[in-house]
């Protein structure tokens, strides 16, 4: 997976029609992609065609392009179904297929 796949996607949950933040829009794909991993584990074949996965960077891409000030003065509330499930999840499935496939880190 990488942020081409991603992009159209995201710009579609984020209702952006133009191309003017595509660059900007991958980068932090990118950066999603890659946090996404070191969370949950390093075998990229795990993360081929991952639909749970495919929403994490989702929904990080989406909260990184809407907060991208460095301070906020609102105040911050936990959502139910946030980042830390979505990772938590990913993780549990992870170690499953892990183990049907006969690796472990």
């Amino acid at each position: 997976m990488n942020s081409d796949e991603i992009l159209p996607l995201l710009k579609s949950s984020l209702r952006i029609a133009g191309n003017e933040d595509d660059e900007m829009l991958k980068l932090i794909i990118d950066a999603s992609i890659d946090n996404v991993k070191s969370m949950v584990g390093t075998k990229d074949d795990f993360f081929k065609e991952n639909k749970s996965f495919k929403l994490a960077v989702l929904q990080q891409s989406t909260n990184n392009f809407l907060n991208r000030a460095s301070s906020s003065d609102v105040d911050l509330f936990d959502t139910k179904y946030g980042m830390q499930s979505a990772v938590l999840h990913l993780k549990a499935q992870y170690q499953i297929w892990e183990a049907k496939n006969g690796t472990t880190e």
